[in-house]
């Protein structure tokens, strides 16, 4: 009995130690955000692999990254609310420029009946889903603004930290 009690510490002994080593050697990694087509982010270890304008990465601590991923959600900080918000506003501010350029028909986007000129269902279709996509990003941003407006207001609760001199 004690030998297997003490070959039982042992196995213990050495999964602590390479636990404590795996976690010795990552104090911070690139984490990358991706925002797909409805808005909703996702943090990852690995850069997207479709060409995108401007890539974004930000450096923050694997204790920070295991939290959110052993929690199963988005990052519960302010800024990382902040960049969601600011990213959120920037799609809608695009979705609505989009939909306002895509106005005007596109050759083909015509139909002649009757010696009247009308748009075809071609053209209502883009329109639709123009559409969808602002409504879409709007959806999304009030999303993002409610999140960080209840962190400010938890923050705001909390209150700063009053620090006091030694006497």
């Amino acid at each position: 009995m004690n030998s297997r009690r003490r070959v039982r510490n042992t196995v213990w002994r050495i999964c602590a130690a390479a636990l404590l080593c795996a976690a010795a050697g990552v104090s911070a990694q690139t984490v990358y955000k991706q925002v797909d087509a409805a808005g909703r982010s996702t943090f990852t270890d690995r850069p997207d692999t479709t060409p995108s304008p401007s890539p974004r990465t930000a450096s923050v601590s694997a204790l920070d990254v295991a939290n959110a991923l052993a929690s199963n959600s988005a990052m519960t900080s302010l800024y990382a609310a902040t960049i969601d918000f600011n990213e959120a506003t920037l799609r809608l501010r695009r979705a609505r420029q989009t939909r306002q350029e895509g106005m005007e028909p596109r050759p083909g986007e015509w139909t002649d009946s009757a010696g009247t000129t009308a748009m075809n269902k071609r053209y209502q279709r883009r329109q639709q889903k123009l559409e969808r996509e602002v409504v879409a990003a709007e959806l999304r941003s009030h999303e993002t603004a409610l999140i960080r407006r209840t962190l400010l207001k938890r923050d705001a609760e909390i209150g700063p930290l009053k620090v006091t001199q030694p006497q």
